[in-house]
């Protein structure tokens, strides 16, 4: 059975303060005590926060949406620091990559997109460098037809880069429809955490 990935990608307000940005990562990382929760990858920079969450599937969701530290992450953490967030949930087989350095995400948008589009992405997203977790949105309420992240070794960053831009050429009549996000993987203890799971 496929797993879910959850992701969000928020944007920091500009100067946002130290403890606000500390509380926030310490939220995010707190998501490993939710139901079900298989992993937890965060990642941050002084524009952004993204979390990558693995679910063991679909029925997984809604409770850890109405848990409490997902509540607390988006309401405690993410409301006062951000100027606005994003946020997809994917079905995928592929589960948690080990000790990432750096994160992409993305979504793609529903409007105007294609079948075929939707399936050439992720084709393209998978055979970039890395470790790709990416599938199609789980709700047909979804503001997206597919998303999912990437995980990158510190060796994997820059060929990561080159052939993002790469295909971001193939991608242009998508450029609307697509959001995405990265930044350096954010340990638990840089945000005042325990040990990852």
């Amino acid at each position: 059975m496929p797993r879910v990935l959850h992701v969000v990608a928020a944007r920091a307000k500009p100067g946002v303060d130290a403890e606000a940005r500390d509380r926030a990562l310490a939220l995010a990382h707190a998501l490993r005590e939710a139901p079900a929760v298989e992993a937890v990858i965060v990642a941050a920079s002084e524009e952004r926060i993204i979390v990558a969450t693995w679910l063991p599937g679909r029925e997984a969701l809604e409770p850890f949406a109405a848990s409490t530290p997902h509540m607390q992450f988006v309401m405690r953490g993410l409301a006062p620091m951000i100027t606005g967030m994003w946020s997809a949930s994917v079905e995928t087989e592929a589960g948690p990559p080990p000790a990432p350095a750096a994160l992409w995400v993305f979504a793609l948008g529903a409007a105007d997109v294609y079948e075929w589009q939707v399936r050439e992405m992720l084709g393209d997203v998978a055979a970039l460098p890395g470790h790709a977790a990416a599938g199609p949105t789980v709700e047909e309420r979804e503001r997206y037809r597919a998303g999912g992240a990437v995980a990158l070794a510190f060796a994997e960053v820059g060929p990561f880069e080159e052939a993002l831009r790469e295909r971001r050429t193939a991608w242009a009549g998508l450029a609307e429809a697509l959001e995405e996000a990265s930044a350096p993987v954010a340990p638990p203890a840089a945000a005042g955490g325990g040990a990852a799971r």
